[in-house]
């Protein structure tokens, strides 16, 4: 899983570290870019920036963000997440983003990689949608569906990030491509383009940050 953190002053996610599931147990690291950033903060609990941290049991920050088995809607809350009974947690993290309305942390799965095609795949929320417009957002209630292509544009001249690439479904922006994919195509160093499809779209009663769910394919240029 990577790990996400949103900034309390800028308001930007930025990729901070990968988690991963190994036969002792879990293992934890930051990224070199993202420990040399000017502002960089750890993560309580995570203090050393050059240390791999390891524990048999899954970290406080990702358990914490999985509904105890001892909860009666933990079936229903699975079933809006489009999982099985018997999930695995990391499962949970890649389908639910680890989202929690006290803190700003984020998780994905690390992209599926196709080294023929020179492909990068993320399952990943649209950013944003919230801050689009009242005719957007009845768009999405209306006019979007599982399948739905998005179109993917560039956005040179953003002042906030000039990476940023906007997610448009004609003829409403509906978001953008989260800023931490952004990270992690800037450490492979490499141009290329991406594409994207919705595989999930919920209810707004489910909140906008799982509002729409994207396959999101990045392309290195040839």
């Amino acid at each position: 899983m990577l790990v996400a953190w949103k900034h309390p002053e800028t308001q930007r996610y930025r990729l901070l570290g990968r988690t991963i599931s190994t036969p002792p147990g879990y293992e934890f690291d930051y990224f070199p870019a993202a420990v040399h950033a000017d502002d960089f903060r750890p993560i309580p609990g995570f203090s050393d920036p050059t240390k791999t941290f390891t524990s048999k049991v899954l970290f406080p920050l990702l358990s914490g963000r999985i509904m105890s088995t001892s909860r009666p809607d933990r079936e229903e809350w699975l079933r809006k997440l489009d999982l099985r009974a018997d999930a695995a947690p990391f499962e949970v993290l890649a389908h639910s983003f680890g989202k929690r309305v006290s803190d700003t942390y984020e998780f994905f799965e690390e992209p599926s990689v196709d080294l023929v095609r020179g492909t990068l795949t993320f399952v990943v929320p649209v950013h944003g949608l919230r801050h689009m417009s009242e005719a957007a957002q009845a768009h999405v209630d209306t006019s979007v569906s599982k399948g739905h292509p998005l179109q993917t544009v560039p956005e040179p001249e953003n002042s906030k990030d000039p990476r940023a690439v906007g997610l448009w479904s004609e003829p409403h922006k509906v978001g953008f491509v989260p800023s931490p994919v952004l990270d992690y195509i800037d450490m492979i160093g490499a141009p290329g383009t991406f594409a994207a499809r919705v595989i999930r779209r919920n209810p707004r009663s489910d909140g906008t940050h799982l509002r729409l769910i994207l396959e999101l394919v990045w392309t290195q240029a040839r």
